[in-house]
């Protein structure tokens, strides 16, 4: 089925999967939204890169938020928020639109300062979960020892890794799974020992390779002794930062000329289309989701044991959800909600913990049958809820999802504006609310030419100097576990304030919305892949791919 989007006026199709789930979970009529912009409008409300120096509106205390002291929405230390939430209510008027409503009571509730649980020592961080000693980390599970990382599962004593799984003693790694001791790599898989790996698996001891699989002692591919191969690394310095940089500029030129890419990365799936997918069954034009998914169709960024999402992003170890966003930690049968945390059968409610049977709620943590916040009996619920869906369905406000004047974060520091950039005037035309200023430069900052460019010529001086990223207008210090986990490991100290480093990672993972179709380099048969045009060429399909390779 074709439709055009009510907002882009772009044509997008709408497949059988997406109108079947549709009718499973119970949600009438058909979409009017492009799935592209759907993501896009989720993942504006999913708080991204930046943690804030900030007051508790509670005690008073500093403490490091995702959100700014701008935010629209009284902020929490979390534990207090848990301890004492008491958000204000409201009686609803149902001879009045409720968007404006939800609005007038919402940004009077108090939420939590920042996403995760059952983590120690983690207090630099945001949506980390059941991890140790993780510094500026966002999107953390199980880690212990990591700093500067993004996307992490059971990884250990790591920087600067992204998109990483089961990995210990690693630095810049992205999209690889149990790696150890190994500097800069992507998709990469069981790799050790190695610096500047694309596309490898159980490969040790080699450097600036691809597509190898099995493979020990090689540099650019070419196959050496043990001896030769230790003589040629010894000149390879990665404590350098110059060499260090060289080494990745000769990386990407591999990756556009000598390597072969598969069209999708997909493992251990069936009946799945989308992109970066690993465990997946029955999943339709989804992306980046990993481990026990099931009869999905259009979901983003989510993992374990999710079940029947329906046009969502970032759900986590949930079943029935549909147009939310950041619904984790065992939801169940959620509609138009964000940022939930072991909730169920919740619809237009935001920031909740443990809540069930809640309607047009903000900041509760505990509650059941409660609409704008105010209590009802179980039957007063069901009867008062139905009139204000219907309501919502004579001001056609049923079935869209929140206003971007909800989101507690500013577009540009969300999900949505990393993947898709707007200008102050284009976020405020479709009704996010935008920054409306940068960061103050810190005047006494030095530039990061300063960082000497072998960490081990770096002493503990170094930690007392503040440096300034002008490209990231964000200052950034280097601290003492930087200094030994380079001496550790032998990699350069960081140069650059850790949110853009994280950021140039993450886009080596080429990700727009949306597949786009292209041309096995072999076959010349018709993929659909998210490689950008440049590729073209070095693409294959996934046939002529596994040829290659193994």
């Amino acid at each position: 089925m074709e439709r055009t989007c009510r907002v882009t006026g772009k044509s997008f199709s709408v497949s059988d999967h997406e109108m079947t789930l549709r009718k499973k979970i119970g949600i009438e009529g058909e979409p009017t939204l492009s799935p592209v912009f759907r993501f896009q409008w989720l993942g504006a409300f999913w708080q991204h890169w930046n943690l804030h120096k900030r007051k508790c509106d509670r005690t008073g205390k500093q403490i490091i938020s995702v959100f700014s002291e701008n935010c629209p929405y009284p902020v929490w230390h979390k534990d207090e928020w848990i301890k004492h939430a008491d958000p204000p209510f409201t009686e609803v008027d149902l001879t009045q639109p409720f968007f404006p409503q939800m609005w007038e009571l919402f940004r009077h509730c108090p939420i939590a300062h920042n996403m995760g649980a059952g983590s120690e020592n983690c207090e630099y961080t945001d949506d980390v979960w059941y991890s140790r000693n993780c510094y500026l980390c966002h999107s953390v599970f199980k880690g212990e020892d990591i700093r500067y990382c993004y996307r992490c599962v059971n990884v250990r004593n790591s920087q600067f890794c992204c998109f990483a799984f089961d990995c210990e003693n690693c630095f810049d790694i992205i999209d690889s799974h149990q790696c150890f001791r190994t500097l800069f790599a992507l998709h990469c898989w069981n790799c050790s020992d190695s610096a500047f790996l694309y596309d490898c698996r159980n490969c040790h001891h080699c450097i600036l390779c691809s597509n190898l699989r099995n493979k020990s002692y090689c540099i650019g591919n070419e196959q050496l002794t043990k001896e030769e191969f230790e003589r040629r690394a010894k000149e390879f310095d990665s404590r350098s930062r110059s060499v260090y940089e060289d080494a990745r500029r000769r990386f990407l030129d591999m990756m556009l000329r000598r390597a072969w890419h598969r069209a999708q990365f997909m493992d251990l799936c069936e009946r799945c289309t989308g992109d970066y997918l690993h465990e997946c069954k029955d999943c339709t034009n989804c992306f980046f989701v990993t481990n026990k998914i099931e009869d999905c169709v259009n979901l983003m960024r989510s993992g374990v044991d999710v079940r029947n999402g329906l046009d969502c992003f970032s759900l986590l170890n949930c079943e029935i959800a549909y147009l939310s966003t950041l619904a984790q930690d065992k939801c169940y049968d959620v509609r138009f909600v964000y940022n939930l945390v072991q909730c169920k059968y919740l619809e237009y409610c935001a920031q909740c913990f443990q809540c069930q049977y809640c309607f047009g709620c903000c900041g509760l943590v505990g509650k059941k049958y409660c609409i704008f916040n105010k209590q009802y009996t179980p039957e007063e619920y069901e009867k008062k809820k139905t009139e204000c869906i219907a309501a919502m369905k004579r001001t056609g406000e049923y079935g869209q999802f929140f206003p971007g004047t909800f989101a507690a974060n500013p577009y540009e520091e969300s999900i949505a504006a990393f993947y898709w950039p707007l200008s102050r005037e284009e976020g405020k035309k479709l009704g996010f609310h935008m920054k409306e200023e940068e960061e103050p430069r810190v005047m006494d900052a030095l530039d990061p030419s300063a960082i000497p460019d072998r960490s081990g010529d770096a002493t503990e001086e170094i930690t007392k100097s503040v440096f300034w990223d002008d490209t990231a207008k964000r200052p950034f210090q280097i601290q003492s576990s930087d200094l030994a986990f380079a001496k550790e490991l032998g990699c350069p100290l960081p140069n650059a304030y850790y949110a853009r480093r994280l950021q140039e990672n993450f886009r080596l993972i080429p990700f727009s919305g949306e597949l786009r179709t292209s041309a096995c380099g072999k076959c010349q048969k018709h993929v659909e892949t998210s490689w950008p045009k440049e590729y073209d060429g070095r693409i294959l399909c996934e046939e002529c791919y596994l040829k290659e390779v193994y």
